[in-house]
């Protein structure tokens, strides 16, 4: 089987500056049957000498395509809000030209698939060819959750940015009912809710796979266990971390007496003046280079997650690597875990310091739980597993 990719991310081994690690993942893991080839729009600037490595990885020629001229013209302010306003796709979208097309159409491939969903009018202009594109996401799913946000809702300019990307992802969604084009998902209800609103019975949900592994030996048994919180500090966490805040602050002698904590990520300044005042011991790192070295430094992953679709990779990352995670329903949606059994799900995001104290009196417990969690992702979110899987679908459906 031939296949090329149409990826505006280089893949990478972790996403690097964009979502370019579950690419990554499915393509170094591939059945030895299957030729590969990427042309990529390296969105995501990764330098020529790690491509070269990374081809290797893979057994792949990467091929980086040229953004027209045009394109630098929106990174002026007034031409992106014009983009924003008055045009019915991301701008992305638009990179589809009759040059692109017929470099895609010379290479006679047996599928092509496309990542994201930017590139979706290939399928569009070349009926003959055989399309597999990946949202991950559903869009309109995406900006529907978006609503529930306090930010969302109380905030005038955020409610109509939200209108306008739900207009816009309806609008390319709709597109996709096409004979020659599946579409693949990551998240169970993106797929349901994409069948459910256009109608159309070509998508797929696959399980993510988890990104690189750390040897990590999973030990509560010591004086502080450590804990984690990554990701910034933004919609996709914001309304549960300012519900968990208050009680964390409220028993901090408690929690001080068996915990460690760092937060790594953006945005947190207004958080970490409200430790330091209260005297609350906290480490902030904004960026670190070994992202999984950084985690299994860690005992705990708090992943206060209140919005989101698809798998959030930072929790499947954490689970591979051994930690616990103390998360959302939205934090595990589309794991292979179990709240009690390989993970802890909290109902309100204020229950974190009380669970956080209950995991520290009953140490053992919890540390099997980790070692659960562990178990779970390793086996069924497996690269290997999931990129076979991925293959086996299209290739059947396509008779390839």
């Amino acid at each position: 089987m031939k296949v090329i990719v149409v990826t505006s991310y280089t893949p990478t081994p972790e996403n690097t500056r964009g979502i370019s690690g579950l690419i990554y993942a499915i393509l170094r893991h591939r059945p030895s049957n299957v030729l590969l080839k990427v042309f990529s729009f390296n969105t995501n600037s990764i330098n020529e000498k790690t491509i070269q490595k990374i081809e290797k990885e893979l057994n792949a020629e990467i091929v980086l395509l040229k953004k027209p001229w045009w394109y630098k013209l929106f990174d002026n302010v007034w031409l992106w809000r014009f983009n924003k306003f008055f045009m019915k796709s991301h701008i992305n979208c638009y990179l589809v030209n009759e040059k692109l097309v017929n470099r895609v159409r010379s290479e006679n491939s047996d599928l092509v698939w496309i990542y994201p969903y930017f590139f979706y009018k290939l399928a569009v202009r070349m009926p003959e060819q055989k399309f597999v594109i990946s949202g991950c996401d559903c869009e309109a799913l995406i900006r529907v959750r978006n609503f529930d946000t306090r930010d969302c809702l109380m905030d005038p300019k955020a409610l109509r940015h939200n209108v306008i990307m739900l207009k816009k992802g309806l609008h390319f969604e709709r597109n996709w009912n096409l004979p020659n084009l599946k579409v693949h998902f990551v998240g169970m209800e993106d797929c349901r809710f994409y069948e459910q609103i256009y109608g159309y019975q070509n998508s797929y949900f696959l399980l993510h796979p988890h990104y690189l592994l750390k040897d990590k030996m999973i030990d509560f048994s010591h004086d502080k266990l450590k804990v984690i919180i990554a990701g910034s500090y933004n919609i996709y966490m914001k309304d549960d971390i300012d519900r968990m805040l208050p009680n964390l602050l409220k028993y901090r002698e408690e929690l001080q007496k068996n915990y460690e904590f760092t937060i790594l990520g953006k945005g947190w300044d207004n958080v970490e003046t409200q430790f330091k005042e209260n005297g609350f011991p906290c480490v902030f790192k904004t960026w670190v280079e070994d992202y999984a070295g950084e985690l299994v430094k860690h005992d705990i992953q708090l992943s206060p997650i209140s919005y989101g679709t698809g798998t959030k990779g930072k929790v499947l990352s954490a689970m591979a690597n051994g930690l616990l995670v103390v998360g959302s329903k939205y934090a595990f949606e589309n794991i292979c875990v179990r709240h009690g059994d390989s993970c802890v799900r909290y109902q309100n995001a204020r229950e974190v310091a009380s669970l956080l104290l209950a995991i520290a009196s009953k140490r053992n417990k919890y540390q099997e739980v980790a070692e659960k969690g562990r178990s779970q992702v390793r086996i069924y979110h497996s690269p290997s597993r999931i990129s076979k899987r991925f293959f086996d679908i299209y290739g059947t459906y396509f008779n390839i």
